[in-house]
């Protein structure tokens, strides 16, 4: 018959329990790693409230679509008249024009190049310097994504329940909520293909004037 004696006993112990801590370590290590949310800078997917989302998911989607958008921009502080004109193609490359009677600006991104030129000048830097269109109190991206972040923050500034409908603008139906904050409504509107149709504020009104899903590649140059 087998004899242990009491010291083998608390070896067998330790190799039993070392074992069982591999075993556990290994399951941790090999299954599928947990994902935070924090672990991104990704903007929540949603607010909460339908109506809002509608409008948000549209701006939220135009990197996706190809088009050429038109807009009149009323800069309402210093009282500034401006055109804008949006173009995106295939490859995410942008070129954003807006134009008043102080200058004309065009925003490109092309191919990993970022430009930002004065075409009366006909003179770039490289970079996109949103301080060459600060009369407008816009950055570039005023088409879509800027909006999208101004959507979210009034979303969580609202003072009653949110307005949703549906309506023309420059010929192209568009999705539309108004948000009462404090000071005011204000309106958000968004194409199906995603860019910005309509946005009406204390600061600026902006509203779509032309569409097309075909993108004009001569707005790409770098002079007039």
């Amino acid at each position: 018959m087998a004899h242990f004696s009491h010291t083998s006993t608390l070896g067998w112990r330790k190799m039993l329990c070392a074992a069982g801590v591999g075993l556990l370590l290994t399951g941790c290590f090999t299954g599928e790693r947990p994902v935070f949310e924090d672990e991104t800078n990704e903007p929540a997917a949603s607010t909460g409230n339908a109506e809002i989302d509608n409008v948000l998911g549209l701006l939220d989607s135009v990197d996706r679509s190809e088009f050429t958008v038109g807009y009149d921009i009323e800069t309402k502080f210093n009282t500034v008249s401006s055109t804008g004109l949006v173009v995106q193609a295939v490859g995410q490359r942008r070129s954003i024009t807006v134009q008043n009677d102080e200058r004309t600006v065009r925003f490109i991104e092309d191919g990993g190049e970022e430009l930002t030129c004065d075409l009366l000048r006909g003179e770039c830097e490289t970079s996109l310097n949103d301080a060459r269109i600060s009369d407008t109190q816009l950055p570039h991206t005023f088409y879509g994504p800027a909006f999208a972040r101004r959507l979210r923050a009034d979303a969580d500034r609202r003072i009653s329940d949110p307005e949703g409908y549906t309506k023309n603008i420059a010929g192209q139906p568009a999705e539309c909520v108004d948000i009462a904050v404090a000071g005011g409504t204000k309106t958000y509107c968004a194409l199906a293909s995603g860019p910005l149709a309509e946005f009406v504020g204390a600061d600026v009104t902006i509203e779509l004037t032309s569409y097309s899903p075909t993108p004009d590649q001569t707005k790409f140059a770098t002079s007039s």
